[in-house]
């Protein structure tokens, strides 16, 4: 098999994927959520010896559930749920009294945040790299679609915490906000334009249904914090602008969005070559403005604990609802971002929220507390370089062998020396003060 034929071959491997299902994805999801959780409420060790035992408390054991182990995800998180309630138990004084508090904690930062934030990178970290070996599983891979799958996450999870942490508009100046933006901005558009000269120059396999001939994921994260900015400015009402964005996008796709961008139109226009990419944005908006919300409900500390706590769990019903009543009637597509898949990435966030929010409230005290694991905290506060770096070795590695055809036990090597090299690098970044 020449160059060519294995590049044909690992474009062929990766189409025609279906998937699984919204409770599999999440479940993938969960297990390392909970593996972060039980972390974030232990003791801790001198900071070398805890970076050793994080990696291998919850990276290696996310690296065996997704390749080795990816059959046993249910039995996995029973394991872990398991262990980790054995330990909460250990907090059940003054429950009612914990709830009962205002909800603030201390220096007016959520915990949860930042974990959800790191945890984002890294899982997206090892999928990039793990898709292009033949023990990750195919549907955890990318749908073509329509569908619900772990790596289908990817894009709408960074979408929706950049919308976690958006800064308040109504505190800034219109030169802050514009000098603030224009910088990620700049980056975003400067890396999206590098990646596409560097897959064209480097013969690396794309695959242009995803995102379309030019466009990637750097340019929809881009187009996104311009458009979600522009719409905070005028207006703080996050819910309304959520809802009313996906019902704009959802009749765009109804009226013929949706099969202009599956049909066989002609690439022969800037527009109709990405119309992938550019098409889903306005969905992807809404995503962003729900991770407002989420933010909103978080951080509002003229209610208690409790009131936070339910608000967070009865949306958590109502998103699921809305998740699979919506799927019956319009499949979720992470291709178009249409209202099926931008509410299932919200479910997965206010999910994930609720229980780590309720974990937070009980295990709070003056002495400890629900602490960010030491490698997610660098991971969060430089996610783009994090996420940069494990990029680069992604494409190191696709360059220097043909991952298809390797055997499991040199798979397993690879994943773990990518991780800890990334993750490695991403902490001294953070420790020379470092970051984009």
């Amino acid at each position: 098999m020449n160059t060519s034929e294995y590049k044909k071959y690992h474009e062929s491997f990766m189409q025609n994927n279906h998937g699984s299902t919204a409770v599999h994805t999440c479940a993938c999801i969960f297990f390392t959520v909970q593996c972060a959780a039980y972390l974030a409420i232990k003791s801790r060790f001198p900071r070398c010896c805890q970076f050793a035992y994080e990696y291998m408390v919850m990276v290696l054991p996310m690296i065996i559930a997704h390749t080795l182990l990816a059959e046993y995800i249910y039995v996995l998180n029973l394991i872990i749920f398991t262990i980790l309630l054995s330990n909460l138990l250990l907090y059940h004084q003054n429950v009612v009294k914990k709830f009962m508090q205002k909800n603030v904690f201390p220096n007016n930062r959520v915990a949860l945040i930042s974990c959800l934030r790191g945890l984002t990178y890294l899982i997206t970290g090892l999928c990039i790299l793990a898709v292009d070996f033949q023990d990750f599983p195919r549907y955890l891979a990318k749908t073509e679609r329509f569908g619900f799958s772990l790596m289908d996450t990817g894009v709408g999870l960074f979408v929706i915490m950049s919308g976690v942490v958006h800064k308040d508009l109504r505190s800034q100046k219109l030169v802050e906000i514009v000098k603030g933006n224009l910088k990620i901005i700049s980056i975003l558009v400067i890396l999206g334009v590098g990646r596409y000269v560097s897959v064209k120059q480097l013969n690396y396999q794309e695959h242009v249904t995803e995102y379309g001939v030019h466009w990637n994921f750097f340019f929809t994260i881009a187009v996104c914090k311009v458009l979600s900015t522009i719409v905070l400015y005028f207006s703080n009402n996050a819910v309304l602008l959520c809802i009313l964005s996906l019902v704009v996008h959802e009749l765009a796709l109804y009226i013929g969005l949706q099969d202009w961008v599956f049909g066989d139109t002609p690439r022969n226009s800037l527009i109709s070559a990405n119309r992938e990419g550019i098409s889903s944005c306005l969905g992807y908006v809404s995503i962003y403005l729900f991770g407002v919300c989420i933010k909103n409900i978080l951080l509002d500390k003229n209610v208690t604990k409790l009131n936070t706590q339910i608000k967070l769990v009865l949306g958590t019903v109502l998103m699921w609802f809305l998740t699979c009543f919506i799927h019956m009637i319009r499949p979720a597509s992470r291709t178009l971002a249409n209202a099926g898949y931008s509410i299932y990435i919200d479910t997965l966030l206010i999910t994930m929220s609720a229980f780590l929010y309720f974990i937070t409230v009980l295990v709070e005290s003056k002495e400890n507390g629900f602490k960010v694991p030491v490698i997610l905290s660098p991971i969060n506060t430089n996610g783009l370089s994090y996420f940069l770096i494990a990029n680069l070795l992604t494409g190191a590695v696709n360059l220097s062998m043909r991952t298809l055809l390797v055997p499991s036990y040199v798979t397993f090597m690879i994943l773990n020396i990518h991780m800890i090299v990334s993750s490695t690098v991403v902490v001294y970044l953070k420790a020379l003060g470092l970051k984009i």
